[in-house]
């Protein structure tokens, strides 16, 4: 009881303040992650959407305690999509994104959110169902180079590990993996008769590479803006680098951009970052 007043209030505030200097170590401190695992779940309601989730989890930490999560990619996102455009959210999750590309792409618009992960999917269609989403259509597929079936690392949604669910190329996590069909984008964007692609964001913990190498015909088509996850940790195993990335990029006419808390900074082949979000930006 004590730790839920006291996450109510440190709530309260955070949703007016956000993040001022030192207020997320006073959260972590008073309020961490796995103390709030206990907490049951909550509803909130943020940027104009309800969103269902476990204060115990990463993403419903942040969004409980300061309002949002990654809201430099929500600005993006608010930027380039518009109503009646189409949007693409390439390992979804529990549709904290998904949801805000819904609002802004109106009744009109559509919204393909793809997640593997048969547990966390299903509180994603909660999730849709509980703000009458139906422009949203949920596809129960990972997205590779190729169709066929990859051993996939599924937590359960409850689990604090539930958003990093991604496929499996070595053998040490093999055993607690299931097995999940691959599709590709240009495939889907064939099955789903979509005539524009106004946004493209990839989140796939290391498999990044693969779904672009099999999204070519649909980047090379639409020439969306794509928002994607870098991390050297896990190149190895989507089998990406800078220069498989830099050159896929060039050879498509985009700018990249590290996405930061203030502004993107460019980058080249003499910045690549080691982490990050990044923004390709076609060029005009």
């Amino acid at each position: 009881m004590v730790l839920r007043r006291r996450a109510e209030l440190l709530s309260w505030i955070g949703n007016r303040l956000g993040k001022p200097p030192g207020f997320e170590r006073l959260v972590r401190f008073l309020a961490p992650p796995q103390k709030c695992a206990n907490i049951p779940e909550v509803c909130l309601v943020r940027d104009g959407t309800m969103f269902v989730t476990r204060l115990g989890l990463p993403i419903g930490w942040h969004i409980g305690f300061f309002g949002s999560y990654e809201p430099e990619l929500r600005d993006i996102m608010c930027a380039v999509l518009s109503a009646d455009a189409i949007a693409v959210d390439v390992g979804a999750n529990t549709g904290w994104h998904t949801l805000l590309m819904a609002r802004l792409v109106g009744a009109r618009g559509r919204v393909l959110a793809i997640e593997p992960n048969p547990f966390v999917r299903e509180h994603l269609l909660r999730n849709v169902r509980i703000n009458q989403l139906v422009q949203v259509e949920i596809v129960p597929s990972a997205l590779a180079e190729a169709p066929g079936t990859v051993d996939f690392l599924a937590p359960r949604a409850d689990d604090a590990s539930s958003a990093s669910g991604h496929v499996v190329l070595g053998q040490d996590e093999k055993s607690a993996s299931i097995r999940v069909e691959t599709s590709t984008l240009d495939i889907i964007a064939e099955q789903k008769q979509l005539d524009r692609l106004d946004l493209l964001k990839i989140d796939t913990e290391g498999y990044e590479w693969p779904v672009l190498a099999g999204a070519e015909k649909t980047i090379a088509r639409f020439r969306p803006p794509i928002i994607f996850e870098f991390d050297q940790t896990y190149a190895i195993g989507g089998r990406e680098s800078s220069t498989l990335l830099r050159e896929f990029f060039q050879r498509y006419g985009y700018r990249l951009f590290s996405v930061g808390r203030n502004w993107g900074e460019l980058i080249n082949e003499h910045s690549w970052p080691a982490n990050a979000n990044i923004f390709a930006a076609p060029d005009s």
